[in-house]
């Protein structure tokens, strides 16, 4: 009996060491998450320096995490096993990889692959300085890559969820949000020297604010979507979206008003079914269009003697009539909208038919003007001889400088990817390497044309986030890379059904990666993005939690 009591004693101690263990894993990850979420985006010591400063910041704040997790992860796996072995749950070793596979979801399978081929692109590399923590003053190295994939275990399976840590994200992000609006009338600018169209809010640079804006916005608006009842918190998260909206329509970069048209196209086909989302679509859509309007009567009154706007797209949402046609337009269905459903004479057809309309004209439309495009570039631009318009002449003839450069940053990635040897397509450069092979070993003509583009300035990626990954961490990077986007939006929009803040983790995944579409990673993206995967596969993979 004594031998037995013994035995009991012990198993309490390795559990409860195992518990606490848990316990201060749990405690360094919510600290670093708070950093992440709430510190990093308001983080500014002057525009000079912005981007500089938030990358130092970062590393500093990945490692210390790293250093403070890494004993305590071990000691909680110690124990953990001491624990399985005692209860005899420990599984044979040779069940050991299905036991460990079968526990690990789509999206988690592709992590680990894609955490394997960034190991894989940094051993076969020619430039281990530089692929070890990324090129000066970008870092996209490989320990940022590992680090994203590791934050995003730990969240998903050591984080024990607190509802204030998301929570907080809309208040730091409003803050975001309303100072980029306002810094583009030159009001409260975080750096009065350094006021330019190039820098925005406690961010920096347009780019660098869009990716951030429209990972964490979407994520509101699909909340805002969800509720169905008018409350004060209804009325909180409206504010919240139509700062962001405004924001969204002055902010700059194209890639925000694309990212825009994809996300609420997605939503509008997920309202098709249900009367009541439909009603809120429209009116986030009218919320837009407000903001738009307000924008450009602000503009047109000359109310601020001074503002930096200076985007096609955005003069076109905010100072032209079209602010006036989308709010008058959308105000009208939305009307609509509410008169049938409350007649319970909800137009679902129609509107299922308006929307496979939708999905099928637009992808034709752009195969069209590809077709047309190419056409026009290999002709010497024959098709646009008298089309006295420059900006319809600029779009339909694809150079270096199409797409403000996107035309040169795709062709050189594109090229730099044919011109790497078989083994490097497959494996990378290496993490973050673009660079460092274009100017090593790329060709004279495309160094040329790189030089003759972009001056001075180094071409770190190809701004285009899934090209810069086939560059940098080759064919089998991009495959795992690419997987674990798509099965994590799919899976969290799926369980979004039952669980409202998956499916907003689902939506701000599908935002960030339609704007990495035509843009890059960077600190602030990457860092954030990570955290919300972590977040939604924590609330999806526990099927106790409905929140």
């Amino acid at each position: 009996m004594a031998k037995n009591t013994k035995h009991k004693k012990a198993e309490s101690v390795a559990e409860t060491l195992c518990s606490f263990s848990g316990f201060l894993c749990d405690i360094v990850i919510s600290v670093y998450m708070i950093v992440i979420l709430m510190v990093l985006p308001l983080y500014n010591k002057g525009y000079a320096r912005i981007g500089t400063e938030k990358e130092t910041f970062f590393l500093k704040t990945m490692t210390y995490g790293a250093k403070t997790l890494l004993p305590v992860f071990l000691l909680w796996l110690l124990f953990r096993l001491v624990t399985a072995v005692q209860k005899k749950e420990l599984p044979k070793f040779t069940e050991w990889p299905a036991g460990l596979w079968k526990n690990l979801s789509v999206t988690d399978r592709f992590a680990v692959f894609y955490g394997i081929a960034v190991l894989v692109s940094y051993l076969f590399t020619n430039y281990r300085e530089e692929a070890l923590w990324g090129t000066a003053s970008w870092r996209m190295g490989m320990w940022t890559q590992l680090g994203a994939v590791i934050v995003y275990f730990m969240i998903s399976r050591m984080w024990q969820w607190k509802s204030w840590i998301p929570a907080l994200v809309l208040p730091v992000s409003a803050v975001v949000f309303f100072l980029g609006y306002v810094n583009k009338f030159c009001l409260l600018p975080v750096d009065p020297e350094y006021v330019n169209p190039s820098f925005i809010s406690t961010i920096g640079n347009i780019n660098w604010y869009c990716g951030y804006l429209v990972t964490i916005l979407f994520g509101g608006v699909y909340l805002l979507w969800r509720m169905e009842e008018m409350t004060w918190k209804k009325l909180l998260l409206m504010a919240y979206v139509t700062i962001g909206f405004a924001s969204l329509a002055t902010q700059g970069s194209s890639s925000g008003i694309v990212t825009f048209a994809v996300v609420m196209f997605v939503l509008f086909g997920m309202s098709v079914k249900d009367s009541v989302r439909m009603e809120v679509f429209w009116q986030e859509m009218t919320m837009f269009s407000a903001a738009c309007l307000i924008t450009c009567v602000l503009r047109r009154l000359n109310i601020f003697s001074r503002e930096l706007i200076l985007e096609g797209i955005t003069d076109l949402l905010t100072f032209s009539i079209a602010g006036i046609f989308m709010t008058i337009l959308s105000g009208i269905i939305l009307y609509w909208i509410h008169r049938t459903r409350v007649r319970r004479s909800y137009p679902e057809k129609m509107l299922h038919r308006i929307y496979c309309g939708i999905a099928i004209a637009v992808p034709v439309m752009i195969l069209l003007v590809l077709l047309l495009t190419l056409i026009n570039t290999l002709a010497g631009g024959a098709l646009t001889p008298n089309i006295t318009d420059p900006n319809v002449t600029k779009w339909l003839t694809f150079n270096v400088s199409w797409g403000s450069a996107r035309g040169g940053t795709w062709a050189a990635g594109a090229r730099c990817f044919w011109e790497a040897d078989f083994l490097h397509k497959i494996f990378g450069v290496g993490p973050d390497c673009l660079y460092a092979f274009l100017s090593n070993e790329g060709s004279v003509g495309l160094q040329t044309m790189v030089n003759d583009r972009f001056g001075g300035n180094r071409l770190t990626n190809a701004h285009n986030e899934w090209l810069t990954v086939l560059v940098d961490i080759g064919v089998l990077g991009l495959i795992s890379y690419a997987g674990m986007m798509i099965t994590a939006i799919r899976d969290f929009l799926r369980a979004g059904e039952s669980k409202m803040l998956v499916g907003a983790c689902g939506i701000c995944v599908l935002a960030y990666t339609v704007n990495n579409m035509f843009s890059f990673q960077q600190v602030m993206n990457i860092s954030t993005v990570f955290v919300i995967m972590g977040i939604g596969e924590n609330l999806r993979s526990a099927p106790e939690r409905c929140v």
